[in-house]
């Protein structure tokens, strides 16, 4: 596919054009979920809770990995930007090497997913059916981590139009397989929860092998070459002095999240299935505005790659100001409808109560959460993850789960969903002040 020139195009029109095609990549992505939520939704609420419980978990390993695409994408639209095009097939090269490394050895965790949920103190009506989702998704890891990685790369590079029809063939395939696998129809033998975690394996590995054909078989310019593939020492370091802030940065937000999830699921399967719609429903919001985001820091990374600081700056200002505004309009209908959202999925009225309070409280703190989702762009496409990562840790670990801790005991699960609220305000504001401070506009190639 043909890279969006970045460097001499309009801005604004520039980020709608390499927004789109990511925003539909994530939309697909968030279908990819609501389908698995509506059809185990079918089979009851403690099927429903699986994933709930176990994605957060998962997210845990994946962050590692995606890490390392966070570098990708920063150093190859640095070095597209300062036009270095030999040197950023070498990190795609490079990055992709390592994903793949990396992966098989945390897709044998796998084999210690009861141990993982034991620690978590997961209820036994969740325990059997969470653990054989978690234990068939962390074995298909390999499948996942590279198709992040492949869309760092065709992003960095500034083809966001690649990824969408990857994320595209995935989707076609799991709306397909999804009911076939979890209810038994034809010659598919009935499978429930593990069949949609098996569709799900089966999904990332088609975009997993298609990835492969076009980032080394293709005729475009992103194509690598094999022998780029074996790690150099110095490309290394420079990988992992970028992805690790983000990895462990990552891995520790998400390691709250996995205690956040533990916390509710103590209040029972009611209220982890209606967060796990919340959840759901909220990421149509947030696909949009990751979207803009990663398009955002794509530019970003080539503006600074070719010593253009104010248009780095200006961009990030312009996709905070049109996320907040679209999402804004978003959110108004999540907190109006929350019950009927919910009732789409599961039609029990506990749930029903529990899904409408989650959207009443937790819908107008997402505008906040997106223009923090582009502040935070921006410090991965410049390289500066260490930033990223010490934000993200305050915003969980110092804000939000203190404040569950302190108001989950007195007001149950309105006090996450208050908490949720508080900590998506705050970092915004946070985020905001160091991007004001300008000392992220500095390249790291």
């Amino acid at each position: 596919m043909k890279r969006v020139d970045i460097l001499n195009s309009k801005m604004f029109p520039t980020l709608l054009k390499l927004a789109w095609p990511v925003i539909l990549s994530m939309m697909f992505q968030n279908i990819y979920n609501i389908i698995d939520t509506f059809w185990l939704g079918k089979l009851g609420k403690e099927a429903l809770a699986a994933p709930t419980i176990a994605w957060p978990v998962i997210f845990s390993f994946i962050s590692i990995g995606s890490g390392f695409s966070v570098a990708a994408l920063a150093l190859v639209s640095q070095y597209i930007g300062s036009n270095q095009k030999d040197k950023a097939r070498l990190y795609s090269a490079q990055v992709f090497s390592l994903t793949i490394i990396i992966s098989v050895l945390f897709s044998l965790i796998g084999f210690f997913s009861e141990n993982l949920l034991m620690l978590l103190n997961i209820p036994e009506d969740m325990f059997s059916m969470t653990n054989v989702y978690l234990k068939t998704i962390l074995f298909g890891l390999p499948f996942t981590f590279v198709s992040f990685t492949f869309t760092s790369i065709f992003t960095g590079w500034g083809d966001t139009l690649t990824p969408m029809i990857l994320s595209g063939i995935s989707l076609g395939s799991n709306v397909i397989l999804d009911p076939l696998l979890i209810f038994g129809v034809g010659p598919f033998p009935e499978m429930g929860v593990f069949g949609a975690a098996l569709a799900t394996v089966i999904c990332r590995s088609f975009v997993f092998f298609i990835g492969i054909i076009i980032i080394f078989k293709g005729k475009g310019e992103i194509k690598i070459h094999y022998r780029d593939l074996f790690p150099k020492i110095q490309c290394v370091k420079k990988i992992f002095k970028i992805g690790l802030p983000s990895s462990f940065g990552q891995f520790i937000t998400s390691l709250a999240f996995v205690i956040i999830t533990s916390l509710i699921a103590q209040f029972g399967a009611v209220a982890t299935a209606a967060v796990g719609v919340g959840q759901r429903v909220i990421s149509i919001a947030n696909m949009f505005a990751f979207g803009v985001a990663q398009a955002s820091s794509t530019m970003i990374g080539q503006y600074l790659g070719a010593g253009r600081k104010n248009d780095a700056y200006k961009i990030v200002w312009k996709a905070a100001f049109f996320n907040l505004i679209v999402v804004g309009i978003l959110c108004t209908f999540t907190f109006i409808f929350g019950r009927e959202i919910t009732a789409f999925f599961v039609n029990e009225p506990e749930v029903l109560l529990e899904g409408q309070n989650f959207f009443n409280i937790v819908s107008f703190s997402i505008p906040f959460f997106v223009t923090f989702a582009i502040f935070d762009n921006a410090f991965r496409g410049s390289g500066h993850t260490v930033v990223s990562m010490i934000i993200n840790i305050i915003r969980l670990w110092g804000i939000r789960l203190p404040i569950i801790y302190l108001m989950g005991s007195s007001l149950g699960t309105q006090g996450i969903w208050y908490a949720m609220f508080i900590s998506n305000m705050a970092v915004m504001v946070i985020a905001g002040i160091v991007i004001l401070r300008k000392k992220w506009l500095e390249k790291v190639i």
